[in-house]
Parts: C-alpha cells; structure tokens; sequence
C-alpha cells in the first residue's frame, strides 16, 4: 500500500507530464550535471517585484525531489540555452518554483 508521500508524488507526476513544457538538465553551480531528463513548466512575463518596481521574469517550475541536492546557485539547460537561478519564487516542498535569468 502506499504512503501519502508516494501519492503526492504520483500526482506531481502527472501534473508534469500533462503541463510540462520539456525536460532541463539541472546543474550545479560549478557546472556539473545533478539531474538529467527534469520536467519543467515554464512561465514568461512573471511579474516579479523588488526595490526597483516590477520586472518581468521567466520562471521553471519543477518537482522539489528532482533537484537533489538542491543548490540555489544552480541552473537548468533547456533546449540548449542555459538559466542560471535567480531566487525562488515559492516552495510548497513538493514543487518549487524559481526566478531564472539567462
């Protein structure tokens, strides 16, 4: 029988595979490869507010368990282009969403 962890992480599963818009390959900060094949939802134009006003950013929205260890000064490649982590949007410790710049 399943745990209710494991049914969390069953419907994040399908959450990805339904709203997921590619896979990234998640690095460290020095470069090296943590995870390969990371379903992310990418969001454009999320406002983003600072000192400085509202900006508009890109967000990566991916399961928490795929980004171990999880290193805040990390970056995702995706379709060839790379995108650093700028800051975490929000973190419910299933899904994490975070600010990347290029």
């Amino acid at each position: 029988m399943s745990g209710f962890p494991d049914l969390v992480a069953d419907l994040d599963d399908m959450v990805m595979n339904s709203l997921s818009d590619g896979t990234a390959t998640y690095l460290d900060r020095n470069g090296q490869v943590l995870a390969l094949d990371v379903p992310v939802i990418v969001e454009q134009n999320v406002e983003r507010f600072s000192e400085h006003g509202a900006d508009r950013v890109r967000t990566h929205e991916v399961q928490k368990r795929h980004l171990q260890p999880f290193d805040r000064q990390g970056a995702f490649v995706m379709d060839g282009k790379t995108w650093h982590i700028d800051g975490i949007e929000r973190d419910d410790g299933h899904m994490i969403t975070l600010y990347v710049v290029p």
